[in-house]
C-alpha cells in the first residue's frame, strides 16, 4: 500500500466521517495535511488543530488553505517558523492579506535563516512576494522602510509609484526608478526586438510605446501573431490603425475594433465588417458609456440592479459581465443560459450556481478545460457512458461518471494511457471494490483511489493501523 498517497486521499474522501479525519490526523499528521487543505469545507476545529500543531511542517502545508479562518490566519502570520510564515510569500489563493501584514511579511524575505537562504535567493522570494495579489503588493513595496524592498518593487512599479521613487533619499532606489522612467518613455526601436517569440516581445508589442519605424517593420513583415499583438497597443499612430483597421487578417480587424480610440467612420467601417467576430468587438466595446467602461475597467461586482439591467442590455460585453454576477436574479439566469452569444452562456456556466444542467454539460463539451464543471452538483450524469471510447480523453472520462455505466468498464479506463481518464475512473463511485482496493498499491492512482466515496475506509484504515503497529514494534 502506497501509505502516505492513501492517506492524503483518505483525508479528502467526502465519504469520510469528521472524527476519523481528525484521527488519521493525530496518527499521520503531514500526509493527511496535505489531503485536508484540498478541501474546501474543514470545519474551526480542524483548522485550530492544523494552525495548533506542533509539526511546522504540518503548519505550512495549512497556510496555503484558502478558506482559512482569519483570525488562525492572523496567528499563523506570526509564527516563530519562518518556514511557516513564508508560505504567505506566495499564496495566491489566499484572501488579500492588510497592509501591515504585507510590510511585515516583506521585512521576513531580509532575514531568511539557514538553510532556506540557500535554496532561495533574496531576489526570488521577492518576485514571488511581488507577483501576488496584482498592484497592491507592489504598492506596499515601494512604501517599505527597507531600501532593498523599494529597489526591488521600481522593477514592479507603476508611473505614478516610479516618479515617487525618484524622489526617494536612498541612492540607490532614485537611480534605478530614473533609469526605469527613461527606459519606459523611449520608444521601442526595430533593433530592441528580441530574435525569438517570448512573453518580452508580446509585452513589448503590446504595451510598450512603438517608434514608427518598429511599428512599420511589424506591420509589413507579416507575422500575424505580432500583428494582432501590436494592434492592442495604445500608443500605435493613429494612421497605423487606419491602415490595420482594413487588414486581411479578421483577428487584427477585431483587436483594431476593442480599440478605445476609434473615430466615428472607424466605428461605422468596423461595424460593417463582413466577420461577425469584427462587427460584435466594435459593439461591445465601442458604445460603452463612461460609468459601464469605469466599472469594467475596476472589474467590481454588480448590485442588483445594475446586474438586471446590464443583462439585459443590447451589448453583448454588458451581458456578459451580468452573467459573472453574484447578484444575478434565477430567473434572468435562464434567460442569459439561453444567450445567442457564445461568451455569456459560458460564463453562466461557470459562475451561476442555478445554470441548467444542460448549460454545463453544453459548456464542458466545446471546452473540456473547464473540468470544475464536472464536479459541480447539477452537472448530468446520466448518458454519459456513451463517451467510454470517445477518441478524446477528456470527453472518456466523461463515462465514469454516469450512473448507468458498465463496472468493467471504469475498471478498463483505470488502465487508459491518458493519466486523467484513469485518475477519474480511479475516483469513480461505480469502480469494482476489488480494483479499487488493488490500486492503493499504484503509486500513480493510490491517492486518487483513496478519495473514492465507495471505498470501504474502514477495511483500510485497520490495515494501516496494522502496518503503522507492525512497523513500531520493529
Amino acid at each position: 500500500m502506497q501509505t502516505d498517497l492513501v492517506l492524503s486521499g483518505m483525508a479528502e474522501n467526502p465519504a469520510l466521517p469528521d472524527d476519523m479525519r481528525r484521527r488519521l490526523l493525530r496518527r499521520w499528521p503531514v500526509p493527511v495535511a496535505v489531503g485536508l487543505v484540498t478541501r474546501d469545507d474543514l470545519t474551526l476545529d480542524v483548522q485550530e488543530q492544523l494552525a495548533a500543531h506542533p509539526s511546522a511542517t504540518v503548519r505550512g502545508v495549512f497556510v496555503r488553505y484558502q478558506p482559512m479562518d482569519p483570525a488562525i490566519r492572523d496567528r499563523l502570520l506570526d509564527d516563530p517558523e519562518w518556514s511557516v510564515r513564508s508560505g504567505f510569500l506566495e499564496t495566491v489563493r489566499q484572501p488579500p492579506l492588510p497592509d501591515e501584514a504585507l510590510t511585515r511579511l516583506l521585512s521576513d524575505v531580509f532575514d531568511t535563516p539557514e538553510p532556506w537562504s540557500a535554496f532561495f535567493t533574496i531576489s526570488e522570494l521577492l518576485d514571488d512576494f511581488l507577483f501576488t495579489d496584482g498592484m497592491r503588493r507592489v504598492r506596499v513595496a515601494v512604501r517599505h522602510p527597507d531600501r532593498r524592498a523599494r529597489v526591488h518593487a521600481a522593477g514592479y512599479a507603476c508611473w505614478a509609484d516610479l516618479q515617487m521613487l525618484a524622489a526617494d533619499p536612498d541612492p540607490e532606489v532614485s537611480a534605478t526608478a530614473v533609469e526605469k522612467l527613461l527606459a519606459s518613455g523611449r520608444p521601442a526601436e526595430p533593433a530592441d526586438l528580441p530574435p525569438h517569440h517570448t512573453h518580452g516581445l508580446w509585452w513589448m508589442l503590446g504595451q510598450q510605446r512603438l517608434s514608427r519605424a518598429l511599428a512599420e517593420q511589424v506591420a509589413a513583415a507579416g507575422d500575424l501573431e505580432a500583428v494582432r499583438c501590436m494592434a492592442r497597443n495604445r500608443t500605435l499612430p493613429a494612421d497605423m490603425v487606419q491602415k490595420l483597421s482594413g487588414h486581411t487578417d479578421i483577428e487584427v480587424r477585431a483587436e483594431i475594433a476593442r480599440r478605445g480610440d476609434l473615430t466615428a467612420g472607424q466605428i461605422e467601417r468596423l461595424g460593417a465588417d463582413p466577420a461577425e467576430q469584427v462587427r460584435t468587438a466594435v459593439a461591445t466595446h465601442a458604445y460603452l458609456t463612461e460609468k459601464e467602461r469605469d466599472i469594467l475597467a475596476r472589474a467590481a461586482d454588480l448590485d442588483p440592479g445594475e446586474a438586471a439591467r446590464w443583462a439585459r442590455s443590447e451589448n453583448p460585453r454588458l451581458r456578459r459581465w451580468a452573467a459573472r454576477s453574484r447578484q444575478l436574479p434565477a430567473d434572468l439566469v435562464t434567460v442569459l443560459a439561453e444567450d445567442p452569444d457564445a461568451e455569456v452562456r459560458e460564463n453562466v456556466a461557470l459562475h451561476q450556481v442555478d445554470a441548467p444542467a444542460g448549460l454545463l454539460l453544453a459548456t464542458y463539451l466545446a471546452d473540456s478545460g473547464q473540468s470544475a464543471l464536472l464536479s459541480r452538483p447539477r452537472f448530468p450524469a446520466a448518458g454519459l457512458a456513451r463517451f467510454a471510447d470517445d477518441p478524446d480523453p477528456h470527453l472518456r472520462l466523461l463515462a465514469t461518471l454516469d450512473p448507468e455505466v458498465d463496472p468493467t468498464v471504469v475498471d478498463r479506463l483505470t488502465a487508459d494511457p491518458h493519466r486523467c481518464v484513469a485518475q477519474w475512473a480511479a475516483c469513480s463511485r461505480y469502480l469494482p471494490v476489488d480494483r479499487l482496493l488493488a490500486l492503493l498499491d499504484d503509486p500513480d492512482l493510490a491517492r486518487y483511489a483513496a478519495a473514492n466515496p465507495a471505498l470501504p475506509w474502514e477495511q483500510v484504515y485497520a490495515a494501516l493501523c496494522e502496518s503503522a503497529d507492525d512497523a513500531d514494534s520493529e
